[in-house]
């Protein structure tokens, strides 16, 4: 049995494209997470605040969401031209979990956007901050120390 020269095990008779750094794709991933992930606190310096009321989704929201939506195509697409087949089954659970994953950082990074823009003090703790010492009924405190420790990150 003769061995082959191919990386990975890969047959000669590959075509060459399949063998190739997927450029294009590797770039659009790159670029897509430059502008709609690390822009994100960009745009939102310098659009004003009036623009998005806090009812509203923020500039930062909207890029959030785009990347949310594209990622996963852009990666659905790169496993397609991956030269070894994977399970489907471990493909979608990698899509869902990514696709979860951003999620729940949009929302949480959400609230956490919004309570800044309310008046909520990072540097205090839940119980000390203005906004919250003025809710009533006072049962909600205790919801929102949950709630604000969930979104923060804090066990």
């Amino acid at each position: 049995m003769q061995k082959s020269s191919a990386p990975c095990g890969l047959k000669e008779n590959v075509p060459h494209q399949r063998r190739n750094f997927h450029f294009d794709l590797w770039f659009c991933l790159t670029l897509q997470n430059w502008i709609l992930d690390f822009g994100r606190p960009i745009v939102m310096i310098f659009l004003p605040l009036e623009w998005f009321p806090l009812n509203k989704p923020s500039a930062g929201d909207y890029f959030h969401m785009a990347y949310n939506v594209i990622t996963p195509f852009l990666m659905l697409k790169l496993i397609e031209r991956s030269p070894r087949a994977l399970p489907r089954s471990a493909v979608y659970l990698c899509i869902i979990t990514f696709v979860m994953g951003a999620s729940i950082h949009l929302v949480g990074d959400s609230i956490n956007h919004r309570l800044l823009l309310s008046g909520y003090q990072l540097h205090l703790s839940v119980r000390e901050n203005p906004i919250i010492k003025d809710l009533k009924p006072a049962s909600l405190v205790s919801i929102f120390i949950m709630f604000i420790c969930l979104c923060r990150g804090v066990g």
